[in-house]
């Protein structure tokens, strides 16, 4: 459903005049431009919940949603709410049957016309899992109507509480776009209200970008930012965090600054993974090992050869894999499966002011702190668990400087 600029700026003017209005972007599409100047720290809009959906284990008709989810791991590929909250976008007319067990809160046609106007994909097929699911609540809905809804919730909504777990959707702030270093940000605020706050200064006319991503997941590299948003959110992040600039002469510049490594010539952590791998063809058929070959260090500009790229990058995925192994047994057993040897067997890849090659500019690094610390106060070890703090603090004031 295609909705005129007219039409979405006729709902923001009445929602909050003279605040931001919705621009048509060549690249990027409808986007939200701030109407006023805001400093940081103020409010830029405020805006009331378009629709709201949590679980409901007490509902017959969530109960056979999630016992689908369950039984047919390999036909449903999102978790129960994800379909239940396209089941509550119905409206009364579509519902009007209504289901074979339990009951389906419905909407009114201007609100599921304003959900079906957020950001997704054409839809032409109805997968296996939608079709299963209106088939067993017994709904006389068409399908793709089902799937349609489903696929706009998946694209656009925001969490909304954890018990029950729930999720909301907004009209105007579902056409802010993402950036990793965004001049905005959200809260949830009375009744569902989405609160859009200035991060920084926000001039008349600029665009206005919020995240999309978690807290923890902005302090990642650039790389593994992107995965989770072409995963989640179905499209390549280019914000300035993310995206390489192009110099006069046609080569990608830009680096990481969540992807650090120690310079072998002084010492310093100031060599950085490009954004785009540089070389012949802006980085076509650079294997992975050779993605930091040519990359000088900031500090001393010595350049990283073939060797010293295999090197860094070979501690990095080592780095990587005893994280994530570490990460499940934590899950699994707290942090008593931390012992001396293993945190130094650890700290040997990492430079957290005495050794090692990665960091402490990464973001890998980081996420070890993170473990240290929480390891270190329950040794009693507090000095220790502040050094991690310290450690911290530096490496996310430097990893968005904004």
């Amino acid at each position: 459903m295609d909705w005129s600029l007219d039409v979405i700026n006729a709902y923001c003017k009445e929602h909050f005049p003279n605040d931001v209005a919705c621009e048509l972007v060549e690249g990027k599409g409808r986007i939200m431009i701030a109407q006023r100047d805001v400093q940081q720290g103020d409010v830029l809009f405020v805006e009331p919940p378009l629709h709201i959906v949590a679980e409901d284990p007490h509902n017959d008709a969530f109960v056979a949603v999630r016992q689908l989810c369950m039984c047919n791991p390999d036909d449903f590929d999102y978790e129960p709410l994800w379909y239940w909250t396209a089941l509550c976008s119905l409206t009364k007319e579509q519902v009007k049957a209504g289901p074979r067990m339990g009951s389906l809160p419905t909407v009114s046609l201007e609100q599921q016309r304003r959900l079906l106007c957020l950001y997704h994909e054409p839809v032409d097929r109805v997968s296996v899992a939608v079709t299963r699911i209106v088939k067993v609540l017994g709904l006389k809905v068409a399908p793709l109507a089902v799937e349609e809804l489903l696929q706009a919730w998946i694209l656009n909504c925001f969490e909304h509480s954890d018990d029950p777990p729930g999720y909301s959707a907004y009209f105007a702030s579902s056409f802010a776009n993402h950036s990793c270093s965004p001049n905005a940000i959200w809260a949830e605020g009375d009744d569902g209200a989405h609160v859009v706050r200035a991060r920084e200064p926000v001039a008349k006319g600029d665009e206005v970008t919020i995240s999309y991503l978690e807290e923890q997941v902005l302090l990642q590299s650039a790389d593994a930012r992107k995965k989770v948003l072409r995963d989640t959110k179905l499209f390549e992040c280019t914000c300035p965090r993310c995206a390489a600039k192009t110099a006069d002469e046609g080569e990608s510049i830009g680096v990481d600054m969540c992807r650090g490594y120690i310079c072998k010539a002084c010492g310093e952590c100031q060599v950085f993974h490009p954004l785009k791998r540089m070389g012949k063809g802006k980085g076509k058929g650079k294997t992975k090992g050779t993605a930091l070959v040519g990359v000088s260090c900031a500090a001393c500009g010595a350049a990283a050869d073939c060797n010293e790229s295999e090197r860094l990058l070979s501690a990095e995925t080592q780095l990587q894999a005893k994280l994530d192994k570490l990460d499940e047994q934590v899950a699994e057993r707290g942090y008593k499966v931390m012992e001396q040897d293993r945190v130094q067997s650890l700290l040997k890849l990492v430079a957290n002011g005495k050794a090692g090659p990665v960091g402490p500019q990464h973001w890998l690094a980081d996420r070890l702190w993170e473990h240290l610390q929480e390891w270190y106060d329950q040794e009693g070890r507090r000095e220790d668990a502040r050094q991690m703090l310290r450690l911290r603090a530096a490496y996310q004031r430097r990893g968005d400087p904004r």
